[in-house]
């Protein structure tokens, strides 16, 4: 079995980890996300929304019928996810425009957006192909307003609509696609600027504090306690980069040679220190959720 990474970070594919139902089948697994218990969910565009596993890759559960994914009466692109601490699901919908919020066994509790009609730019209140979400320190909600919009919006812990930032561009603060979002242990903020090839750093508020530019496509971001960052990049083959929180990168493993990666969308991490990257690709690949087990 090949060795993935570097220094503390190698990895190993573990083959064949979800196990599905019999005749079920991935399809365009948009994201992944963890909760509490840690159970995985693989949030996808197929006939079977999200799909819930354990960390040994035995099926538990799925949900979301007729709200996500494939569907004869709805036009639907299912793409981030986002669990909070106490198993809050947010699911996020670029073509409904639209964040929900879900109990773990999938009870919708909440809406944000009018589903199917786009918000105008120019104001930047209602969404146009919403991304992800994220939650802050204070228990914010961050929701990334990623093709249309171009911007990030901030909302109270009671989802009170608070500021938004961001406009078209590829100066700071800027954006080409806001393709997800990430809340680390200091309350910044990461925001996956596709488009430029860059992850930009804000403060809880807006302001700018950086930006990262070794990455290609970043398409995701996952924060672990110790604040460990961990990218899912769509550019170079597909690649999965591991970060200090200072911005240095301590480990990356590429999809070339040999195809361990084919479409990397979405990322997530266990307490175990295991990968598992969710993979939007076309025909028979990438479309799969896989672990990468920690050495």
């Amino acid at each position: 079995m090949a060795i993935l990474g570097q220094g503390d970070y190698k990895y190993e594919v573990v083959d064949g980890w979800a196990r599905l139902p019999e005749g079920w089948v991935f399809s365009l697994v948009s994201d992944a996300a963890i909760d509490s218990k840690g159970r995985i969910y693989a949030f996808t565009r197929g006939k079977h929304p999200v799909v819930v596993f354990d960390k040994a890759g035995n099926f538990v559960t799925s949900w979301g019928y007729g709200e996500f994914g494939v569907s004869p009466h709805l036009v639907s692109q299912s793409h981030g996810i986002f669990i909070t601490p106490d198993d809050r699901v947010y699911l996020t919908d670029a073509y409904q425009h639209i964040v929900r919020r879900y109990t773990r066994l999938g009870d919708m509790e909440r809406e944000w957006g009018k589903p199917g009609v786009p918000g105008v730019t120019h104001y930047r209140r209602e969404y146009n192909m919403p991304t992800g979400v994220a939650i802050g320190l204070d228990g914010s909600i961050y929701v990334s307003d990623g093709y249309g919009n171009r911007c990030v919006h901030k909302y109270s812990k009671d989802g009170e609509h608070l500021l938004a930032w961001g406009e078209a561009g590829s100066g700071p603060g800027q954006f080409a696609v806001v393709h997800n979002i990430g809340c680390d242990r200091t309350g910044r903020l990461l925001v996956c600027d596709r488009e430029n090839n860059r992850i930009q750093v804000f403060d809880p508020d807006g302001k700018f504090i950086e930006q990262w530019t070794d990455v290609q496509s970043p398409g995701d971001v996952w924060i672990t306690p110790d604040n460990t960052i961990y990218v899912a990049e769509q550019g170079g083959h597909g690649r999965v980069s591991v970060w200090a929180p200072e911005g240095k990168l301590i480990s990356r493993f590429s999809g070339a040679p040999g195809g361990v990666l084919q479409a990397p969308h979405g990322i997530c991490v266990d307490d175990e220190g295991s990968i598992y990257v969710a993979e939007i690709g076309a025909g028979d690949r990438g479309q799969r959720l896989q672990k990468f087990a920690r050495r």
